[in-house]
């Protein structure tokens, strides 16, 4: 099959909430390090488009802030989200 061929299936919003949960735990393992997009998605098992998106929404919901650097975005844990996230675990 060509590459070409493959199509994503949509994925549920409780799905994608729990991808968002994913990212949070990976941000908060490396705060106060900024992690590249690249670098979450590694870390997720996504491609850097998707993952984008999961960051921006954590942004939008204040969880994550962005830095744009050179060519890439670095993302981490807003402070408030890093200290309400680690009363939890």
């Amino acid at each position: 099959m060509f590459l070409s061929q493959i199509t994503m299936s949509r994925i549920s919003q409780k799905n994608f909430e729990r991808i968002a949960e994913n990212a949070l735990r990976v941000l908060y393992d490396s705060f106060p390090i900024a992690l590249s997009t690249t670098q979450v998605a590694q870390e997720l098992a996504r491609d850097n488009e998707f993952t984008g998106k999961v960051l921006a929404f954590l942004e939008k919901k204040g969880y994550a802030q962005s830095r744009a650097r050179e060519n890439r975005v670095d993302w981490l844990l807003t402070k408030a989200m890093k200290e309400k996230y680690g009363k939890l675990v």
